[in-house]
């Protein structure tokens, strides 16, 4: 009897030991996980990874799924886990995003992208780079975007601009009942200038069969970034990617040989052959040609031009930058046409084209860059009411500890930078629906507050902004001054049927392309 009881006792004192041993490894891993992730609430349960999926759907937008769950949860920064992506921390507040990029040198962060924008975009993209090869691809590529660079690339687009709207004028003209898709129309212009200027790639020394092919594998590209691996989009963007990087490569390589061969003539001093004005084109002023051979220059001057890994991952980001410069502009120029076309906002288009006006006839860069403030404030107003992106996941890989509102908090780890949520948000932004291009002009009553412009960041923030934003930003300023600068052309459209959509990429969107009649006049 004893014997049972004494092994009663054992039994009950093992369990209290397991029991207690269980409770002091979920409270010391309770700790460790306050220790790395701090004390922000999570969306949901570790264990349910779908239900944040579940909550974005229902909300209909990531930006408005980032509103309700922030509410939901009573704070502004909290952690969201999508199935198949990593778990990261959403920051909300424009003045916590700002604490996070003063930390980006410290965490080296790199754009937190799903591995199927890796396979796409390359290893080599820039937004997968940090510290010193990030630093060193920036230098290369900012010779692109230099004035002399954007001002020699300045008459192509307005050339290309003109032929598109007269030519949509006269489709509409010949055709009286279809309309056309505005999108689509601006995608092909802009694609076919961006290979001449980026690539100088042109019917007269490329085949129309390499071109077009180049376009189809472009669209499929940005189509499968953000698709399930293994499905037939994601498949079809990465033999798209494939093609693109061989033919870019292949371009390249000729663009590289031929600089190599100058700057070879004018090592050798030989005065009979050399001709300086074909070298250093960003500092000269001359007309460049393309943005292959400044980058060509670039790598030829820094003495790494027979380095086979940087050479890979500068075609990387060449491809990278057709999509920065092209991929987003052609949604953004659309959208903004859109808006200026509303009747409620036809003060909007008589003020763009009064501005128009004013800088006659094909304007140069300088003349765009200094006297488009009116412009400028209506591609602002259409990126924060009609936003590509809403937000922006930031990654560090390695093991450090730091801070983030008074919380410690440890790397590796994901940052998420919501900001489209409050490009709605009345405290920022009064009259939020309402497309107000003057709330951007410092001179208007209406000019925003400091915190509603750190809240804007329409193309990325810190050291990974969009790598061609200053050319996009040239080449939305072309096509509204070619579209504004006809006084009677208008496009008219179905106003009931034709709007606003959410997407993924990009976040919003007008409805199929924004299909309409685009004429001098009328279009009837």
């Amino acid at each position: 009897m004893v014997s049972v009881a004494y092994s009663s006792v054992s039994t009950a004192t093992a369990a209290v030991g397991a029991a207690t041993l269980v409770i002091a490894i979920a409270l010391k891993k309770k700790k460790e996980r306050y220790n790395r992730r701090g004390n922000f609430p999570s969306s949901s349960p570790w264990y349910l990874p779908s239900l944040d999926l579940m909550f974005a759907i229902r909300a209909g937008s990531l930006d408005k799924f980032f509103t309700n769950r922030a509410k939901a949860l009573k704070s502004d920064t909290f952690y969201m886990k999508f199935p198949g992506i990593n778990e990261s921390l959403v920051v909300t507040n424009p003045r916590d995003q700002a604490e996070v990029m003063r930390k980006e040198g410290k965490l080296n962060f790199v754009v937190d992208m799903p591995d199927t924008l890796d396979d796409t975009h390359g290893p080599g993209s820039l937004q997968a780079l940090h510290g010193t090869k990030h630093n060193f691809f920036r230098k290369i590529f900012a010779s692109i975007l230099h004035p002399s660079a954007l001002e020699s690339f300045t008459p192509f687009l307005h050339e290309a601009f003109k032929n598109m709207w007269k030519e949509i004028e006269e489709e509409c003209s010949n055709n009286t009942s279809d309309t056309v898709v505005i999108q689509d129309s601006i995608c092909k212009a802009q694609f076919f200038l961006m290979a001449k200027i980026l690539y100088g790639m042109t019917p007269e020394n490329t085949s129309m069969e390499v071109m077009l092919q180049l376009r189809q594998d472009f669209e499929a590209q940005l189509e499968g970034h953000f698709s399930p691996r293994g499905s037939a989009k994601f498949i079809k963007a990465k033999e798209g990617s494939e093609r693109i990087h061989k033919i870019l490569a292949g371009k390249f390589d000729s663009v590289l040989k031929e600089r190599r061969a100058l700057y070879q003539q004018q090592d050798s001093g030989d005065e009979e052959k050399k001709d300086d004005s074909k070298i250093d084109g960003s500092s000269s002023g001359r007309n460049i040609g393309n943005a292959m051979d400044v980058v060509a220059d670039a790598l030829l001057k820094e003495g790494v031009d027979t380095d086979e890994k940087v050479l890979s991952e500068t075609i990387d980001n060449l491809d990278l930058l057709l999509e920065a410069s092209h991929g987003t502009t052609m949604t953004v120029t659309t959208n903004t046409l859109y808006y200026l076309n509303l009747p409620e906002n036809k003060d909007k288009l008589d003020k763009l084209r009064t501005e128009m006006k004013g800088l006659g006839i094909e304007p140069t860069y300088t003349q765009m860059k200094n006297n488009m403030s009116y412009a400028d404030a209506v591609i602002k107003e259409s990126m924060r009411i009609c936003p590509i992106i809403v937000s922006i996941a930031y990654k560090s890989d390695e093991e450090m500890s730091f801070s983030l509102k008074g919380q410690k908090l440890q790397a590796p780890i994901s940052i998420t930078l919501a900001f489209g949520q409050n490009f709605t948000d009345e405290r920022f932004f009064p009259q939020p629906d309402s497309f107000i291009p003057e709330r951007w002009l410092s001179d208007s009553d209406l000019y925003v507050s400091d915190e509603a412009q750190k809240a804007f960041m329409p193309f990325g923030a810190g050291r990974h902004l969009c790598l061609g934003f200053k050319l996009a930003d040239l080449v939305l300023k072309s096509a509204l001054y070619c579209f504004a600068s006809d006084e009677k052309r208008v496009i008219e459209f179905d106003h009931s049927n034709v709007a606003k959509k959410a997407g993924i990429f990009p976040s919003y969107s007008i409805s199929d392309g924004f299909p309409g009649r685009v004429s001098r006049a009328t279009c009837s």
